[in-house]
């Protein structure tokens, strides 16, 4: 389904003629040429099908999100379409009972983004057009009730297509046509990188990996002869193009990255490799590239560039899911699984659309263990479909993705199932005292003393949820006693989080022992050092900390 407003930045803009040419032979020859029948990815089961007219949020696309009331959320911004002809937010159970939560204001066009839900429970998304200062692009946050607020308008001539992501410090990062920013809590919008030719066309979202940068593809970049580049860029600003597209190896990517359970980045390329229709591919942080599976349009689906770009989803079982909007026999898109011993299946949309076509949204899992997706055309009413898919995983915790390390007295927000006032938290087999329940689908635990870095559990009545995320305590150093001392001096390390202590050093020199205590207290003697002041550190599985103040060797 093609979309108003601004162009897709797609590879098509940037293909010459002659690859054009070589796509459209490769393609004919492939119809003509495969017999065989693809292997069959899960069924997708539909749930819902939208209602043509202004009375639905019909054409669905871009991100859905599982909401802390534990259903889930998305669009339809399709022209036409919504009480204001410019779309409306939906929402649905995981069982497909469908509500137009509110429709977009005339004025707000082009709002296809999708949502990231933010910490405190709001959802955060990007319209195209119709802000009050310059009717450009902007960013708007959506309470749980449907309120909608306009938070920041950008200047002429920046669009923004894709939602802003939170980070790990509480702030939200995006990418607009020429701009990377950073954006506080309260609104407050900043550059962090501004793109600058020949490195220019962002292609997709930012995904902030483990390392704590942020990783995302654009379209134009003189490191691979302008066949995409994988950039990376930190929260403060420092940019660097980390590896470059060809042909031999996959070019011009068209979905976003995510991080996998192995650390590696994953995501797809439209062209390049045998075929010349892309490949799945993983990518180290250090830019080191591996192809896992070259795409055959017929049999697999075609990212074709025609869709806002989406993400691969790793679930929990290590599998990944993933979408193409076009594709197929009858061009009607697929949805694709990749196990983690690198076997590929696809499901292809039927030509009678009954079942739903052109899936435009990043793949969701469901804390009750289902993939979620929508599609943006097909159904009983030719609009689009909402349709789970059963992975064979078990219903889990999902902590919150910017929660997942803290100190002992941290707040830590998940996402489940079955939750009552008697739902017991553990963090690393460690209970949690104090607990807050939000309805039954959310609650808060605080990381109780002598909390181990490891999975989290809820457990109620019989039902014991466990998170696929691993929870890192950190340590934390308060202070120390003696101050000052000679070598071989034993002296006490007291703070939080020191119960899994597996180091301690005086600067860059190991303790010559150490004796865990507490989760509270550490004793380490003194090794033997220059005089003067060193830090001292204590290393945990979730982290090193640092002393405040520095020790003095006398």
């Amino acid at each position: 389904m093609k979309r108003d407003g601004q162009q897709r930045k797609t590879q098509v803009r940037t293909m010459s003629a002659a690859a054009v040419a070589l796509t459209l032979l490769t393609l004919l020859t492939l119809l003509f040429s495969f017999a065989a029948v693809p292997a069959q990815a899960q069924t997708p089961t539909t749930l819902y099908s939208f209602v043509n007219g202004m009375s639905d949020a019909a054409g669905p696309t871009g991100n859905i999100v599982q909401g802390r009331d534990g259903n889930i959320y998305g669009v339809g911004a399709e022209g036409l379409r919504g009480a204001n002809k410019t779309g409306a937010v939906y929402k649905i159970t995981p069982t497909g009972a469908e509500s137009v939560l509110v429709n977009f204001p005339a004025n707000w066009i082009n709002c296809y983004s999708g949502f990231t839900l933010g910490r405190d429970g709001n959802f955060y998304g990007a319209c195209e057009q119709g802000n009050p200062t310059n009717n450009g692009s902007f960013l708007f946050r959506m309470t749980p009730a449907g309120v909608l607020t306009d938070i920041h308008d950008f200047a002429t001539g920046i669009f923004a297509e894709y939602a802003p992501i939170q980070g790990a410090d509480g702030n939200f990062y995006g990418v607009t046509s020429t701009l990377v920013y950073k954006m506080t809590a309260a609104g407050v919008v900043t550059t962090i990188h501004t793109f600058v030719s020949p490195d220019v066309q962002p292609l997709s979202n930012l995904y902030q990996a483990s390392d704590g940068n942020l990783y995302a593809t654009i379209t134009l970049c003189a490191l691979s002869g302008n066949r995409g580049c994988v950039y990376r860029v930190s929260t403060s600003g420092a940019y660097k193009n980390i590896y470059g597209f060809a042909d031999p190896t996959g070019s011009f990517p068209c979905t976003s990255l995510i991080q996998g359970k192995d650390g590696k980045l994953y995501g797809m390329t439209n062209f390049g490799r045998p075929l010349n229709q892309g490949n799945i591919y993983k990518i180290t942080t250090a830019g080191v590239n591996t192809g896992l599976h070259d795409i055959n349009s017929v049999t697999d689906g075609y990212c074709n560039g025609v869709s806002l770009v989406v993400s691969l989803l790793q679930v929990n079982d290590g599998t990944f899911y993933g979408t193409n909007y076009g594709g197929g026999n009858a061009n009607t898109g697929s949805i694709y699984k990749l196990t983690s011993a690198n076997v590929f299946s696809a499901f292809l949309f039927p030509a009678n659309s009954t079942g739903g076509n052109g899936p435009d949204s990043t793949l969701i899992q469901h804390t009750n263990g289902l993939v979620y997706g929508t599609s943006s055309g097909g159904g009983a009413n030719g609009v689009g479909t909402f349709f789970s898919v059963a992975t064979g995983d078990a219903p889990f915790v999902n902590l919150e993705p910017t929660q997942l390390s803290g100190n002992v007295s941290a707040n830590v927000g998940m996402f489940g199932q079955g939750f009552s006032g008697a739902s017991v938290v553990k963090f690393g087999g460690v209970a949690a005292t104090s607990v807050t329940l939000t309805g039954t689908t959310y609650l808060t635990a605080v990381v109780p003393a002598g909390a181990h870095t490891g999975t989290v559990t809820v457990t109620t009545g019989s039902t014991t949820l466990t998170s696929p995320q691993t929870y890192k305590v950190k340590p934390k150093i308060l202070n120390f006693t003696p101050t000052s001392g000679h070598v071989a001096q034993l002296v006490t390390i007291n703070g939080t989080g020191l119960i899994q202590t597996t180091g301690v050093k005086f600067g860059t020199v190991k303790a010559t022992t150490f004796t865990v205590v507490s989760d509270s207290q550490v004793t380490a003697v003194v090794p033997t050092l220059p005089l003067g002041a060193v830090t001292i550190s204590i290393t945990t599985p979730g982290g090193t900390a640092n002393s405040p103040t520095k020790f003095t060797v006398n």
